[in-house]
């Protein structure tokens, strides 16, 4: 019985009936077909796509330079026409694979870290450009990777891909499918952020002019600035490490600066500490507690969100600060949407301590933040608005979450012929609630603010 390779068992899975080749045979595709010669004129100009401008498929057009030739690195070299596919052969399974999707003959240029794949005829140009997400393409490009602080595939192995070359219109329909599930992907990515704008607006709309019809460009005159001290108390956390023979103890969990996110909190990962029973009631967090960042990387300076009680007796760090609102003026909820908005990021900024990329900030200047305190009443209509807003925005990032997971099952699924596309009966059938359009009125809501 014959050994069977890496490479045989990543390309078994592959439908029995369908042609398996080589990438390069020349009726299936042509890799690298065109590169820029030395003599290229150096007034040539081209928009050069590097691996760092391609994440997950998508091009970030943003860091797409338009660069003369004699400008250039030396590796901007593979040139691109629409319709091609480029493979990452630098960090494969970091996905940095793209499509040219576009159809202007403008002038595109790729890093030599990619292979360019142009159809010779047997891949259809759109089911080509799905290929390197597989797990069939992945494994192989991992069997050929080379070094451990920068792997990469070489080109000649490259060279030897091996792909399914299924009947021209199965590929079309597979194609049709994948790219319908994509439209609705980019249609919600879109309305993500829409609504990612309008939370942010909205806050900073309430918060400066107030509720109600009789609004100005002026904060109501009847509510008051307050300091953090006036209305709360800041805590500090536990320190990690302190020795605690000796005494008597318990083991708790704890939140760390990373559990902490601007807005929300992220409890995938949740440590303990070893700390002294008689200081566990001074770090225990109680709901309705305000969590602030202390600092590090820029992004984290003064990030905080609510704790709801999610988990039992949890202690925080001492880079942490847990904010306990006093509840006869301050209700938490809309506290922690504060120091979601530009008012406490602006002070934040202006106070921490810098250095290069990183910043930090105290207690003291945390119990010295002022900022606007409505009545109560006030509080919670704001709070009733903003939480509508976030509710809607919440729900479109899990309907792009669901999303992903189903053009993953599809891609799977179609790419491998494991579900195969019934042709006679019309084709494969996906629901068609995921392709409905988004409902009138939570689309109006992402127009802007009424």
């Amino acid at each position: 019985m014959r050994h069977l390779t890496p490479i045989d068992r990543a390309v078994a899975g592959y439908c029995r009936s369908w042609r398996i080749a080589k990438a390069t045979e020349p009726d299936v595709a042509v890799v690298n077909p065109e590169t820029l010669e030395e003599s290229t004129l150096g007034d040539f100009q081209f928009r050069y796509i590097d691996i760092s401008s391609v994440s997950h498929g998508r091009v970030v057009w943003d860091s797409v330079q338009n660069i003369r030739f004699a400008d250039s690195p030396s590796r901007a070299r593979r040139v691109v026409r629409p319709g091609d596919t480029l493979i990452c052969m630098v960090r494969p399974l970091l996905d940095s694979h793209t499509s040219a999707d576009w159809i202007e003959q403008d002038s595109y240029v790729c890093s030599t870290g990619f292979a360019v794949f142009r159809s010779a005829g047997g891949l259809y140009p759109r089911f080509l450009k799905c290929l390197p997400f597989t797990e069939q393409v992945k494994r192989q490009l991992v069997a050929w990777q080379c070094g451990t602080n920068y792997p990469a595939v070489n080109e000649r192995d490259i060279r030897m891909l091996r792909v399914p070359v299924p009947p021209p219109h199965e590929q079309a329909a597979i194609a049709r499918i994948l790219d319908a599930v994509d439209t609705t992907i980019e249609r919600t990515r879109e309305a993500v952020e829409r609504a990612r704008i309008l939370d942010h607006s909205l806050l900073h709309d309430l918060l400066e002019r107030g509720l109600g019809k009789q609004r100005s460009n002026k904060r109501p005159a009847y509510w008051t600035i307050k300091r953090v001290s006036e209305v709360a108390e800041v805590g500090s956390g536990v320190t990690l490490g302190k020795d605690v023979s000796g005494f008597k103890s318990v083991e708790l969990p704890y939140l760390r600066v990373a559990n902490v996110q601007d807005g929300h909190l992220d409890l995938n990962t949740v440590k303990t500490v070893r700390i002294r029973c008689d200081e566990v009631d001074r770090y225990r967090l109680e709901a309705g507690d305000v969590l602030m960042t202390e600092g590090g990387d820029l992004d984290k300076l003064g990030r905080g969100t609510l704790w709801e009680g999610q988990i039992p007796d949890c202690l925080h760090q001492n880079h942490i600060f847990r904010v306990r609102a006093n509840r006869t003026v301050l209700d938490p909820r809309f506290f922690s949407y504060v120091v979601e908005s530009d008012i406490a990021k602006r002070y934040f900024m202006r106070v921490a301590k810098r250095t290069t990329n990183l910043a930090s900030t105290n207690k003291t200047q945390v119990r010295a933040f002022r900022f606007p305190v409505p009545p109560l009443s006030e509080q919670e209509q704001i709070i009733t608005i903003v939480a509508a807003a976030k509710a809607k925005l919440n729900g479109l990032i899990q309907k792009d979450s669901v999303l992903q997971q189903l053009k993953k099952s599809l891609m799977h699924d179609l790419l491998t012929g494991k579900v195969r596309v019934d042709l006679s009966q019309g084709g494969f059938q996906v629901p068609a609630s995921f392709f409905e359009p988004l409902p009138d009125d939570l689309l109006d809501a992402f127009e802007g603010k009424q």
